[in-house]
């Protein structure tokens, strides 16, 4: 398996960032393994990183009720 493509919630829970490359899903990242909408990504379209995209409103949300 390609390193840049880690699959699955293992990938999710490793990475700081991950978002989907499936066209017309989601346009935001995701830094939360449990994100509800982030869980919804394919494996196969889940990548590492940000993509210079916004953070999704779930993800957010969770980080200021954390603190």
């Amino acid at each position: 398996m390609d390193d840049a493509i880690r699959h699955g919630i293992e990938a999710r829970k490793d990475w700081s960032a991950y978002y989907t490359v499936a066209q017309g899903f989601d346009t935001t990242y995701h830094n939360r393994p449990d994100c509800v909408d982030g869980s919804r990504i394919e494996d196969e379209d889940l990548r590492a990183g940000t993509d210079d995209r916004p953070l999704c409103d779930k993800c957010r949300n969770s980080q200021r009720a954390a603190t």
